[in-house]
């Protein structure tokens, strides 16, 4: 204690030794308490401060970069976009081209497009199929249905384009129209395995001429081993058919065309698509009156 007494005057020092040692060192415990739980606020208060001008800055950088992540993601859908769409136009044009030799005239494409996307929009809506049918599947099965006849660019003209009935032998010529179809997606299938537009391009291409009854071709399924887009392409296709001008038919009207696919209820159609199809059968008819245009075909009103 001797080398303090510069430091501290007689009154302090006589103080200090008038303690005993167990006071002495319970004062300076407490001192010790007291200054750490000083520098222990200070410290947190440091460290809370820090943390609050970091979050602050942390804040700003994540408001600057969900700007720029909307940004990039806005660019990358367009472009995403741009190219489906210029997808989309290439497929259609070799459609068309393929649809040039036949006598399919107007807008035959567009049409049964339209035809199967408000169909599948309305299984949605119904809940129907939940285990196909998504927000993704009408926008799919609209851009895939006009596959259905590609296979029709491999069928010599002579039978396409032949204006009467074909004989049983030119029928089974047309009818491979089906399988030429699928093998030339199922080539591109290989290159772009789980695409669902490839997949529902490949369905409809390969079946839709099957039938409910399982009459249908090529390979004589029936009901539900049908696939729902080949199906919902059948109706569609059929029903454009009926309502269209052909070398050998007038155009039948909007009630002639949804009485035969009724009575094919069950037989060539799948029930329940059949009972939707009348049920917004109005629906139908306004798609066929609008992307007609001049073509030619049956522009008559239905009565119900």
């Amino acid at each position: 204690m001797n080398r303090h007494r510069d430091s501290l005057t007689e009154l302090d020092f006589g103080l200090i030794e008038s303690y005993s040692g167990d006071v002495l060192k319970l004062m300076l415990d407490h001192f010790a308490d007291q200054t750490d739980n000083e520098i222990q606020n200070n410290l947190i208060s440091e460290l809370m401060a820090r943390y609050a001008d970091v979050s602050k800055q942390l804040e700003v950088k994540n408001v600057q970069l969900k700007k720029y992540s909307d940004h990039l993601e806005e660019l990358v859908h367009e472009q995403v976009k741009e190219i489906s769409d210029s997808q989309i136009a290439t497929i259609h044009a070799l459609v068309k081209a393929a649809e040039a030799r036949d006598d399919d005239t107007g807008a035959h494409i567009e049409r049964t497009s339209q035809f199967c996307k408000l169909v599948a929009e309305k299984l949605y809506e119904a809940g129907k199929y939940p285990d196909i049918v998504d927000a993704a599947y009408a926008d799919n099965i609209s851009k895939a249905s006009p596959l259905h006849d590609i296979g029709k660019i491999g069928i010599k003209d002579a039978v396409l384009l032949k204006p009467g009935r074909l004989t049983d032998d030119e029928f089974d010529l047309m009818k491979k129209h089906v399988d030429i179809g699928f093998d030339t997606l199922s080539s591109t299938q290989a290159t772009y395995s789980g695409n669902v537009f490839l997949q529902i391009g490949l369905e409809i291409a390969k079946y839709h001429h099957e039938k409910w009854d399982g009459s249908g071709y090529m390979c004589g399924l029936a009901g539900e081993e049908i696939p729902l887009s080949a199906r919902i392409m059948a109706l569609a296709d059929v029903y454009d058919a009926l309502r269209s001008r052909r070398v050998y038919k007038e155009p039948f009207s909007h009630d002639k065309a949804r009485d035969i696919i009724v009575d094919g209820r069950g037989s060539h159609f799948d029930p329940g698509l059949v009972d939707l199809f009348v049920e917004h059968q109005m629906l139908f008819s306004e798609i066929f009156d609008r992307l007609s245009g001049e073509s030619g075909e049956s522009g008559e009103k239905p009565n119900g």
